[in-house]
């Protein structure tokens, strides 16, 4: 079993696997947008049924950016390039040239697409190959009235989820209390599962004094998603709240943070409240303390050095396991490669 990385033994910024692009309401037809995605310009649009097509941002006749800043424009549905008017249907095939018939070999660079739970995402792979997974469908009463926030720090997509399983930092940072794992980390392939239970001090000043007892479900998707499902002991109210870490450039991460009420239990008085609003205001509350638990964490990221060979002690075990689930994230063909032993 082999790592890749590539620079200070940090882990190569652009792993594979499936990263946010965009979320589903901010994306609409006939509506094209750029971005800075995987250390790439990339544009992404919908076609006027509502697909989505996310390729790089550079068209493949003389190498205009298609973005909208540079003048990159839908027609029909269709992507015109702003040099030669070239258009290109959902699926990337030239449809138009304006001298003649179009080249056959003119097709935008695209990836693999998938909506889902609110969001697009689409799949990274240096080498090109098609997702062998896809990520599950997993809002039960789906993403009505989410609160969507975006944070931008350095660090690394390993990083951020890295702390899914580190055991430790749970209590001595965020101070959980009477922090205990419900159930073995479970791992297949490209999922991972950590279940906690814990007493939680609530962030804001104003709400100090509360103390919510929490269990909480962690799914990690590969290093691009990843969502805590969480209830309070003795109560059928879930929550889920979503952290989705997508390499920018360089060390720059874009992480999305966004909160759902699952299920909220027959309080008194709730049913004379419209469900819209109790949905947009519990995920506002939501995303706040994910705020607020996430601005501890990136303290620490910003200013760490990876340790490719950490010194773990025994309540690191599923550290170990993290770092062995994360090498299939990554490509095989670089040039420096790391042996991590076993314990």
């Amino acid at each position: 079993m082999t790592f890749a990385y590539e620079g200070d033994n940090r882990p190569n910024p652009f792993p594979l696997g499936w990263f946010v692009i965009e979320a589903t309401d901010r994306l609409g037809k006939n509506q094209l947008i750029s971005k800075k995605w995987m250390g790439k310009e990339v544009i992404a649009w919908r076609d006027r049924s509502g697909e989505v097509c996310v390729a790089d941002a550079f068209c493949p006749h003389m190498g205009a950016n298609l973005g909208p800043k540079a003048g990159g424009i839908l027609r029909e549905g269709r992507l015109v390039c702003p040099f030669h008017g070239f258009e290109y249907d959902i699926s990337g095939k030239c449809v138009k040239a304006t001298a003649g018939p179009p080249p056959p070999s003119a097709r935008l660079s695209r990836y693999e697409v998938q909506e889902v739970n609110g969001f697009i995402f689409a799949y990274h792979d240096p080498s090109g190959k098609s997702p062998h997974w896809h990520l599950p469908e997993v809002s039960k009463n789906g993403w009505n009235g989410r609160a969507i926030t975006k944070l931008r720090v350095r660090s690394h997509p390993q990083f951020t989820s890295e702390n899914s399983v580190d055991y430790a930092h749970l209590g001595f940072l965020h101070g959980y209390r009477d922090l205990k794992q419900l159930r073995p980390t479970k791992i297949e392939g490209p999922f991972l599962t950590a279940y906690y239970a814990f007493n939680k001090r609530m962030i804001p000043r104003m709400l100090r004094a509360i103390t919510l007892q929490l269990e909480i479900e962690i799914s990690l998707w590969g290093l691009g998603a990843s969502a805590v499902l969480s209830h309070p002991q003795g109560s059928d109210l879930e929550v889920r709240q979503w952290v989705l870490a997508t390499p920018v450039e360089g060390d720059e991460v874009d992480i999305w943070l966004a909160g759902d009420l699952e299920h909220l239990p027959a309080f008194p008085g709730i049913n004379l409240l419209p469900m819209s609003l109790v949905r947009r205001l519990t995920s506002k509350f939501l995303v706040s303390e994910i705020v607020n638990e996430v601005k501890l964490d990136t303290k620490i990221w910003e200013a760490q050095k990876y340790q490719p060979k950490p010194v773990l002690c025994q309540a690191d075990r599923d550290i170990f396991r993290f770092r062995r689930y994360c090498e299939q994230f990554y490509p095989q063909s670089s040039s420096q490669e790391l042996r991590v032993a076993s314990l």
